[in-house]
């Protein structure tokens, strides 16, 4: 027993059409479209120019009583007006005067025209597209002259309603033009300025990060430093007291070498952070036991109403306090020290002083710890005041202003 099949069957399987001629077009379109986007300037305007060669040849041999036959002298003008597309965009407005004069020759001398007039208008958009406006407009002042020329020569295929036709046209092709050069430039001016965006805010969260370092390092290395010189000093003497300065020394490192993580962990684009969290007020009595047990005892004072503040805020308050103690510890040979924390109509205020010799954080060359709280507080718009206080001691006052009521 035999099946008959026919070849449509043969050729289509069930279920299936063939494509449709609408969309192996639009497959075609768009692949000529990725060709171009991808496609070097100069291959474009090969391709471009090789066609207006072509349309130009294919579209001015037209037996017309109106028009003279197309003899040598025609060819070479045709050529004339369409072969310098190929340098269509590194020089635009040379290759459109060479393209108008030859037209408008060719026209004055009784030749058919063909697709020319179309070419032209290819090399007035791209006179609008890549120039500045100066040659713009004398590309249309020559345009105007040379059509003008045109209309006085009497040409059979160029007269008075051409001219009024051709003018309006070709501006508008050149204004089209312009236009799209004035968004092109907006869009590149509008990449440069986030790229230079992006490389401040790079700039700036390096800076954010050095800072961070440095409040880590500097306050730990001051106690450790404090803590190692008490140990030797006393570990013949005073076992026990060596061993406490030890102890000390070995919670400060592992404290400060897990904040360092967290502050590194930061410049990890792309990898999350599952060191220490950022610290706030409420690690502030952390701190000060710290300090203590380096040798300089601190009354801490925070008001009830210096909690849940903004996590940036509460951090700059932090590094502030830490850096102040840190520069009494290491600077000031003060025998004790006071903080306040306290919040009044919107700002946080911080206030960090000692009984020391009125010297914090000045007495070493080329220090930063007041240039960093300075920036600190700078970032919120807040105010900072440091220095001597009368009758012995250093005072560092921070005002730092805060939204009392965030948006949800």
């Amino acid at each position: 027993m035999y099946t008959r099949v026919t070849p449509e069957a043969d050729a289509v399987p069930a279920g299936r059409s063939l494509p449709s001629v609408s969309v192996r077009a639009k497959a075609v379109a768009m692949s000529a479209i990725e060709w171009l986007r991808q496609a070097a300037p100069w291959r474009i305007d090969a391709v471009l120019a090789t066609f207006f060669v072509l349309v130009g040849v294919m579209t001015t041999d037209q037996a017309d009583p109106l028009y003279e036959p197309r003899d040598a002298v025609a060819i070479g003008l045709i050529l004339a007006a369409t072969v310098p597309y190929y340098a269509r965009r590194r020089a635009p407005l040379p290759v459109f005067a060479v393209s108008q004069t030859a037209m408008a020759v060719l026209f004055v001398l009784d030749y058919h025209g063909g697709a020319l007039p179309f070419v032209l208008a290819v090399g007035a958009y791209t006179v609008g597209a890549y120039r500045p406006l100066p040659e713009v407009l004398a590309a249309a002042a020559l345009q105007n002259v040379t059509f003008a020329v045109m209309v006085a020569a009497g040409g059979a295929g160029f007269g008075v309603a051409q001219y009024l036709t051709s003018v309006p046209v070709y501006a508008a092709t050149m204004l089209v033009g312009w236009t799209m050069q004035s968004r092109r430039l907006r869009f590149e001016a509008l990449e440069r300025e986030q790229g230079e965006a992006s490389l401040r805010a790079a700039a700036d969260e390096r800076l954010r990060i050095a800072q961070e370092l440095h409040d880590v390092v500097a306050h730990s290395l001051g106690v450790i430093a404090v803590q190692a010189s008490v140990g030797m000093h006393v570990i013949d003497t005073d076992p026990a007291e060596a061993k406490r300065s030890l102890e000390h020394i070995s919670r400060t490192s592992r404290s400060s070498l897990a904040e360092i993580r967290r502050v590194l962990g930061l410049v990890r684009a792309g990898e999350p952070t599952t060191y220490a969290p950022t610290p706030g007020l409420a690690d502030l009595p952390r701190l000060v036991e710290e300090t203590a047990g380096a040798g300089l005892p601190v009354e801490l004072t925070v008001a009830d109403a210096a909690m849940d503040l903004p996590p940036g805020v509460e951090l700059a308050a932090y590094r502030i306090v830490q850096e102040a103690l840190t520069n009494a510890l290491r600077h000031s040979g003060a025998k004790r020290a006071m903080v306040r924390v306290d919040v009044d109509a919107g700002r946080l205020r911080v206030v960090v002083s000692d009984d020391g010799a009125g010297q914090n954080g000045s007495r070493r060359p080329g220090g930063h710890g007041l240039v960093g709280m300075r920036e600190r507080v700078a970032v919120y718009g807040g105010t900072l005041e440091a220095g001597p206080v009368a009758g012995g001691g250093f005072r560092v006052d921070a005002s730092i202003p805060f939204d009392e009521d965030p948006p949800a």
